[in-house]
């Protein structure tokens, strides 16, 4: 008895051996399938974060995000932590590209790993193939090959591979309310911080753990465990919560909101729904359509449906069955977006109730880890009720490698595959050699969006590919004077708004290939550049040439006594090119507010930068009151202060930036922060 035992012990070790085995087999194949050219992924709003991990990881640790004019942004914090490992592996003299393979390795093995234990809690009385199998669904849908791999936005990707897990942690705490769950629950939503870059993941793992709470239904240990969940999580909603004077509040109406989820959910009708489809995936226009349009991929498709009806029937008669029927009925009604039944009415409730619930207008997007996880875990349940295990056999792989096939063939990221140009680095250092302030690429961008000759197509990209601070492209936020820029390029006197702007550099781009957002290529914008005055080409590289200013200077701001009111920004822009009068440097104008200083005389003065979030302004000779600017978008977070006493007088000043009203003589340093931490000082 005691050698059966034990035989039976060492069979299940290695049983469960072979499977591990088998996961990382898996994750290592496919990622090496993605990954064979030995070139970066990078595509849409996600930009190139592994080409220098190091500036990624130096640029979060702060919230304002110092490009373009600068603004604040909180999202970047909970980046953090997959910045910290990025870096890493850079030091470690890590391909960017190789680095990007190790984490998506990552990403698919948790779930593969974290969802047969899951199942066991929700399921303690079925076979433990149905564990397995529900892992094997939840990598090979097509959700997952068009909502997280195709959609491309890391954040998903970390939400995809991490609710399975926050789940089991939660399920267990519930469970047993032993501490050592509840600690690792909070250490790894820290590990996958990054998926609170987009608050609605908030929702996405709270609303299961909701419905996981019904089964146990103890208030307290709930209780316990998300007031500490949320008190953890401190160092990333309090920033968010705070920075109430974002740009990113301009999103906050309900009525665009409730437009764009109408808009979007034209694209998920039921008929795509139960397929896990969505129909700009999957539309003509689309390199895989031919094949998901085919009959045989498409009887297979409908086929698993019918294992989702069999699971919901079987799982109605087990324990716990009801449960997760309830849960894909919750996920279904929230991923379903405006489409009926009542589904306009209750966003519309639900948005103008709670505002923040806004960021939840792509619902399908956002939350439909919540239909996809309850959805492969019946379809697993279905599959096991097919007597024959050949046949059950023949559905996984008809699953994993012809439903699925453009995983294997790397055909889901065809496109996104690119490789930097060296003349990026090369330029980067020479820019490096002589100054700090901001740079203006061109051709000029009517938008945000750009595509490169080797490869790249997305936002542009420059804030990954040169360490100083640029122009470059429009962020949509009410008031951005970017887009005004463009009917200037053609003027002699453009200078005077790089001076203005704090720009001492032109960066032209070779490389830029004709789209939508270019109205000029690189032969056009080289003739705009030659009847610039005080504009020099200094140096070419293969992918971009460099101009600099000459014979004039420029700073990140400057101190005037000397100011105009003007209707608009549109207005006093025209008076910085074409009024020889205004002095871009020493000059300045307000929109409907008059500052009347009086005759005067400037301080001397010299700026220092600091950090993104820090200037100091050294003064003296200061004798008669004065405006201190600073040419960064206004925000209230920003403070000067005087051997620790802030300056009250803050105002908006040139239509964006930052003024103060100082009135103090004699020699100083005015120290000028953003502050949104309490415990900061002046």
């Amino acid at each position: 008895m005691l050698e059966e035992n034990i035989l039976q012990t060492l069979y299940g070790h290695l049983s469960m051996l072979r499977r591990q085995i088998l996961i990382l087999l898996l994750a290592f194949i496919l990622t090496s399938i993605w990954f064979g050219p030995k070139k970066m992924l990078a595509h849409a709003e996600e930009g190139l974060p592994f080409f220098n991990p190091l500036r990624v990881y130096q640029n979060s640790l702060y919230l304002w995000q110092d490009t373009g004019l600068g603004y604040p942004n909180p999202f970047l914090i909970p980046r953090t932590t997959l910045n910290i490992f990025s870096a890493g592996l850079n030091v470690l003299r890590i391909p960017g590209w190789q680095a990007q393979q190790i984490l998506f390795f990552m990403l698919i093995v948790m779930p593969l790993i974290s969802i047969p234990p899951l199942i066991k809690l929700l399921l303690p009385d079925t076979h433990k193939s149905i564990g397995m199998s529900t892992a094997i669904f939840y990598v090979f849908n097509l959700f997952f090959i068009s909502q997280v791999l195709q959609r491309f936005i890391i954040e998903l990707f970390f939400l995809w591979s991490y609710l399975p897990l926050f789940l089991y942690l939660w399920i267990n705490w519930l469970k047993f309310k032993k501490v050592k769950h509840l600690a690792l629950l909070i250490i790894s939503s820290t590990i996958f911080s990054n998926i609170f870059t987009i608050t609605a993941s908030v929702f996405t793992l709270w609303v299961p753990a909701g419905i996981m709470w019904l089964k146990y239904r103890k208030i307290i240990p709930a209780a316990v465990g998300m007031i500490t969940w949320f008190l953890s999580a401190i160092w990333w909603w309090y920033p968010i919560h705070s920075l109430k004077e974002s740009p990113f509040t301009s999103y906050l109406n309900s009525s665009s909101n409730l437009t764009s989820l109408v808009d979007v959910s034209k694209y998920y009708p039921y008929t795509e729904l139960i397929l896990l489809k969505q129909k700009y995936y999957f539309r003509p226009e689309t390199s895989w359509f031919t094949f998901f349009s085919s009959r045989p991929i498409g009887l297979i498709s409908k086929s698993l449906v019918g294992l989702l009806v069999i699971g919901i029937i079987a799982g109605y008669k087990q324990k716990n069955g009801k449960l997760i029927i309830l849960w894909i009925f919750v996920g279904w009604f929230l991923v379903k977006g405006a489409n009926t039944p009542w589904g306009i009415e209750f966003y519309t409730w639900l948005f103008n109730t709670f505002p923040f619930t806004q960021v939840l207008r792509n619902p399908y997007e956002k939350l439909g880890v919540v239909f996809l996880l309850p959805y492969c875990l019946l379809m697993a349940v279905g599959l096991s009720k097919i007597s024959f295990r050949i046949v059950r056999t023949v559905i996984i792989f008809m699953v994993c490698f012809i439903l699925l096939k453009p995983l294997w063939t790397g055909q889901v990221f065809a496109g996104y595959q690119v490789e930097v140009p060296p003349s990026y680095k090369q330029a980067d250092s020479y820019l490096n050699t002589y100054s700090n302030l901001r740079l203006l690429h061109l051709p000029f961008i009517h938008g945000s969006g750009v595509e490169y000759n080797w490869g790249y197509k997305g936002d542009e990209p420059s804030e990954y590919l040169l360490s100083r601070l640029s122009m470059s492209k429009t962020y949509f936020f009410p008031g951005d004077p970017y887009m005004l820029i463009y009917q200037y390029l053609r003027s002699p006197k453009f200078y005077r708004l790089m001076q203005f702007f704090a720009i001492d550099t032109l960066v032209v781009h070779k490389d830029y290939l004709s789209g939508p957002t270019l109205q000029e290529n690189y032969e056009g914008t080289k003739s705009m550049t030659s009847q610039m005055e005080h504009v020099i080409l200094t140096k070419s590289f293969d992918s971009l040439d460099l101009y600099r200013l000459e014979n004039v200077s420029t700073d990140w701001g400057y101190l005037t006594n000397t100011i105009q009111n003007k209707d608009n920004l549109a207005d006093g822009l025209e008076m910085v090119v074409s009024d020889i009068s205004f002095n871009p440097l020493e000059d300045a104008f307000t929109i409907d507010n008059t500052i009347d200083l009086g005759p005067g005389i400037r301080p001397i003065y010299t700026i220092h930068k600091i950090s993104p979030v820090e200037y100091r302004y050294e003064v003296t000779q200061a004798e008669d009151p004065y405006v201190l600017v600073l040419s960064v978008n206004f925000h209230p977070n920003w403070s000067a202060s005087i051997d620790g006493e802030v300056q009250s007088s803050h105002f908006q000043i040139n239509g964006f930036a930052n003024g103060w009203l100082i009135d103090k003589k004699g020699e100083y340093t005015v120290d000028v922060k953003f502050k949104v931490w309490p415990w900061e000082s002046n």
